[in-house]
């Protein structure tokens, strides 16, 4: 049996997390934007998306970490997961030495690839090595991060992830408005990154030690460890194939574009790429806890469940971003213009709407390549990334000549729609036998349709009023929220949900009221 109160805590945990980053990313955006310029925050973006390649460097190996410590636990293998832990700090030490070593390099390749003006070229050195420093201590940790997840305590993870987020907020704050500029920025982000992963580290040590699985670091032979490092590989190699077609689908659009076009087209990119990358993270924050939930499936031979694990998961993945998308499309420009300013709504508004539809229908995927990883079938969406990223580049390369930074986003969208939207569906359907009709209903066509009460009251806002205010923009939606709400639980939900869904909401409200009168 699935767990859900402990499946519904971590997803919750991961939106509290997420909501957070989101709120603080949207007041941090504009401010960062202002106080480095547009050449400048191009860079950052630039810098950015180039060191978060050097992720990469993680060869999935926490993927794995997740998936067998979940899976020992409950088998309760202790010994065998001691050596697959010790033997992914061997490999993160080397990981994270590599990734320094990268980083130096690029910082002094940068010039050379990218077209830069006005820029101290040993800032931008600085910049990289401290960003590879970051990148470097966050491998180096990934074992523990690994751990929680494998655990299930996400909640953890994601406490410590918002305190953490508070307080680099008031360090950006604190220094940007003192005249400090892009290497500050990069500090900071340096700093809070090591007090979160000690944090983590700390946390997971105990966590172990609470489920009577005490951390012993194995001091065996390199010699004997290998088929541990073999097991790890196995598993880890089509993660990195998914994670490498990945990042050169969504993290490749602003090199493409700062070397065939220029830095500061990168900014008005960015801006619409920000919101569709924050609806992607809920997205797959909402997801990522499908994976040892599979697993735990798949180690007490309960793989029957799995079925309706994909069609649930994906269903409730749409219901989350239906109504983010629909804002974005009839509302997007007036966002914009209200968030960053008059000046870049026309060049990031079509960029917003051409990567809001794609990711919208490609929403499912997410939960699909979760339950995959949980289950060692990922070879499939691994596969299907590589073919994605291929096509993404050639069309992005090809389509910014004639259409500009809207055609890097057509370049995305189109390959996104083929290769999830259509073919890894029907790849995974040959191995987990799910209802095919059902998941196309379910997913896709009721929720649709309990999204048009919704859509056309921002449709009717949208071409009745405008404002200037956030405040005014953000009460429009939430005083709307409610007639998605109860159509999506009149369509979408079946009774059980709907059953589920009342008593939780009974609950919640009693503790209120008990609380208030005690």
């Amino acid at each position: 049996m699935i767990d859900k109160k402990k499946l519904f805590k971590n997803i919750f945990s991961n939106w509290a997390n997420l909501g957070v980053n989101i709120v603080i990313s949207f007041f941090l955006a504009p401010f960062i934007v202002h106080k480095l310029g547009n050449i400048y925050y191009g860079v950052w973006v630039i810098v950015m998306q180039f060191t978060g390649y050097l992720y990469l460097l993680d060869f999935g190996v926490r993927e794995s970490i997740i998936r067998y410590v979940s899976k020992y636990k409950t088998q309760r293998n202790i010994d065998e997961l001691n050596e697959v832990l010790s033997s992914g700090l061997i490999l993160y030490g080397g990981i994270a030495v590599l990734c320094l070593l990268i980083s130096i390099i690029f910082s002094y390749s940068y010039p050379y690839i990218f077209e830069v003006e006005n820029v101290d070229l040993s800032t931008i050195s600085i910049v990289v090595i401290i960003c590879g420093l970051t990148i470097a201590q966050t491998i180096a940790f990934n074992v523990f991060n690994g751990i929680l997840m494998g655990l299930q305590r996400y909640d953890i993870f994601n406490k410590i992830g918002i305190i953490f987020a508070f307080v680099r907020l008031g360090l950006i704050l604190y220094f940007l408005n003192l005249g400090y500029g892009i290497i500050a920025l990069s500090l900071i982000q340096l700093i809070i990154g090591l007090a979160n992963n000690i944090s983590i580290y700390f946390y997971s040590k105990h966590l172990l030690e609470k489920n009577n699985i005490p951390f012993r670091y194995s001091r065996t032979p390199l010699k004997t460890k290998l088929p541990i490092l073999k097991k790890l590989y196995n598993y880890s190699v089509y993660v990195l194939i998914n994670n490498l077609g990945q990042k050169a689908i969504f993290y490749t659009d602003a090199l493409v574009i700062g070397a065939f076009s220029s830095v500061v087209s990168v900014t008005f990119y960015a801006i619409a790429g920000n919101l569709i990358e924050y609806l992607r993270r809920l997205i797959m924050m909402s997801n990522s806890v499908l994976n040892p939930v599979a697993s735990e499936l798949e180690a007490s031979s309960k793989i029957e469940n799995i079925d309706s694990l994909i069609i649930n998961g994906s269903k409730f993945s749409l219901l989350l971003a239906l109504p983010i998308c629909i804002v974005f499309f009839l509302l997007g420009d007036m966002f914009i213009g209200i968030w960053m300013g008059e000046e870049y709504v026309e060049r990031s508004s079509i960029v917003l709407y051409i990567l809001a539809f794609s990711t919208l229908i490609a929403v499912p995927h997410t939960t699909i390549s979760s339950i995959l990883y949980g289950i060692n079938k990922h070879k499939i969406i691994a596969n299907l990334r590589i073919y994605e990223a291929v096509s993404n580049l050639a069309l992005s390369v090809v389509l910014i000549h004639y259409l500009g930074i809207a055609g890097v986003a057509l370049g995305t969208a189109i390959p996104q729609a083929l290769f999830m939207v259509i073919a890894l569906p029907i790849l995974t359907k040959r191995e987990v036998n799910f209802d095919y009709k059902k998941y196309l209903k379910n997913v896709y066509l009721l929720p649709f349709i309990a999204s048009l009460p919704f859509t056309g009251s921002i449709y009717y806002i949208s071409t009745n009023y405008a404002t200037d205010s956030m405040i005014i923009f953000f009460t429009w939606i939430l005083v709307l929220l409610p007639i998605y709400i109860l159509s999506v639980f009149l369509i979408c939900f079946n009774n059980s949900e709907r059953s589920l869904f009342t008593s939780y909401l009974n609950r919640v409200m009693m503790s209120r009221f008990s609380r208030r009168n005690s």
